[in-house]
């Protein structure tokens, strides 16, 4: 055995004067049908919306359609199948579609959630068609993903441009035909854009083209910045359902922060359950008196913020006990006493959510329905689901799989409220309390209800409208001291519903308010309108 250092073509590479270039981050293959489909997909959309920019209606479950159909038609040419949790999340998106755009007229900010959940189910069912496992994917892993969802959405549509196969657009060499055609693609915007401007500077040349092109610079301009939104949206969505090579950019499984014990974690989770019981025995007097109120305190305040309180506390409870679970070292999870001390937080937190619930039924006793309210019982509805099921994974050591089944559970709940046709059913029961003069121990005079705020419930309140319009309005000219005057509310009705609507934009709900207005007395010219 000698010291001498290996020499030669056998000893190990060195750093120094050289670094070792970094590792290359692997990218989709090249291929021009992710990009076909997402062209088409935007000329469709263009299409369906209209060129001038339609409004929403079966247009969109249509939409919604043809882009799941192109997707599996992609899959199935490659020979892959697609999982069950994109084709869940891509169905509910084709429901949330249909309910929210072509059955009813979903009003204000239950639209707005109803859009926003639509969109995250086709983000979502988008990134995992081809990927399974999403059922096993914690809370963060699954940010992880829907974050990464917004970002490709944004950038996808530029990496389709930048993952097409431009070599292949290169004419070979004495290839005549495809010099041609490169030839005339290259032509064609020339002469649309300078014919444009040369039409607009003199209207005999205008004249000259019109028989053969409309030339109309800004309506093609337009047009054209449509298109290539559409076409920018479709892409966000179909680079990651057909060509991303992950479903998320962030790890699945992060940093093993597991590092604390029974006695770390359980004092904070024993103190907040005591907190919730403390909460409780306050509440008992007021519970079990039915309609009694704290001294003092208004039903605004005890009631509307109230319960939008103790939904905060039961969201961020859950979201307490995963962090927790998260942090809580692997032996003592399965230990007994840490499943007990989950369901000493989860116990009273369930009292929590009826003490909510009760809140909800008084400010309903006193003032009726309204959108918030609806909104405010769907959320309660979704907080008691995921409680439960909280609980029965926190008891199984399993809340891993939490996230998944409880973003369907919180699209079902939204689908049924919307199902259940918001706007008639908030003028329904509103107008019935006033017609038939409901009081009870919380409200001592009949509920007024105010015709324009029934307005505002969009398509599906003006059955509801038409039939209570004697007992709603009232003969008198339109002002400060008259704003429920007949001809108003007529002459209302009458604008927002007596155009017929393009086949692409027809809803069920707008064609029978249409329906019903048209047999109401015309519109007639009324000052200070």
């Amino acid at each position: 055995m000698t010291g001498t250092p290996m020499a030669g073509p056998a000893a190990p590479p060195t750093i120094s004067g050289h670094s070792t270039p970094a590792p290359s981050v692997p990218r989709p293959a090249r291929a021009a049908t992710p990009f076909l489909i997402a062209l088409g997909l935007g000329v469709a959309a263009q299409i369906l919306t209209g060129a001038q920019g339609g409004g929403f209606g079966v247009n969109v479950p249509i939409w919604v359609a043809l882009f799941v159909a192109a997707c599996l038609w992609a899959l199935r040419r490659r020979g892959e199948r697609p999982t069950a949790a994109g084709l869940t999340l891509l169905g509910t998106a084709f429901l949330l579609a249909v309910t929210t755009c072509a059955v009813w007229d979903v009003p204000g900010d239950l639209g707005a959630l109803n859009a926003f959940a639509l969109w995250l189910s086709l983000l979502l069912g988008a990134a995992f068609l081809r990927f399974p496992g999403l059922g096993g994917w914690s809370l963060w892993a699954t940010v992880g993903a829907g974050v990464t969802g917004g970002l490709r959405f944004i950038y996808g549509p530029l990496a389709l441009l930048e993952r097409l196969p431009w070599a292949r657009l290169r004419p070979a060499q004495g290839s005549g035909l495809g010099r041609w055609g490169v030839g005339l693609l290259l032509t064609l915007p020339v002469l649309v854009v300078f014919g444009g401007l040369l039409a607009g500077a003199d209207a005999g040349f205008a004249g000259l083209l019109g028989s053969v092109l409309d030339w109309r610079l800004d309506r093609l301009w337009s047009d054209g910045v449509r298109l290539a939104l559409w076409c920018a949206f479709t892409g966000g969505l179909v680079y990651p359902a057909v060509m991303a090579l992950r479903p998320s950019l962030f790890p699945r499984t992060g940093p093993d922060v597991a590092r604390l014990g029974l006695i770390e974690i359980g004092l904070p989770l024993a103190s907040l359950a005591a907190l919730f019981v403390v909460f409780l025995l306050a509440q008992l007097p007021y519970y079990l008196s039915g309609t009694g109120l704290p001294d003092g305190v208004t039903f605004a305040g005890y009631i509307r913020e109230g319960f939008g309180q103790l939904m905060a506390v039961a969201f961020l409870s859950l979201t307490l006990l995963l962090g927790a679970h998260a942090l809580t070292r692997q032996e003592v999870r399965t230990r007994l006493s840490y499943r007990l001390l989950n369901l000493a937080v989860l116990v009273p937190l369930a009292l929590v959510l009826l003490s909510a619930a009760n809140r909800w039924r008084l400010y309903t006793l006193a003032y009726g329905l309204s959108e918030t309210r609806l909104m405010g019982a769907a959320f309660l509805v979704w907080m008691a689901l995921c409680l439960v099921w909280l609980a029965y994974l926190l008891w199984q050591s399993r809340p891993q799989r939490f996230t998944y089944p409880a973003l369907l559970m919180g699209l079902a709940v939204l689908l049924t409220t919307t199902a259940l046709n918001p706007g008639a059913l908030i003028a329904r029961v509103n107008v019935e309390r006033a017609v038939t003069g409901v009081t009870n121990e919380l409200r001592s005079t009949p509920q007024d209800v105010s015709v324009l705020t029934l307005l505002g419930l969009g398509a599906n309140a003006v059955p509801t409208i038409v039939t209570h319009l004697e007992a709603l309005t009232r003969e008198c000219k339109w002002g400060k001291g008259c704003l429920d005057s007949r001809q108003y509310v007529i002459n209302r009705l009458h604008d927002q519903y007596d155009a017929p609507r393009d086949w692409r934009g027809w809803n069920a709900g707008y064609d029978r308010a249409r329906q019903l207005v048209l047999k109401l007395p015309p519109p007639t010219p009324e000052p200070g309108r």
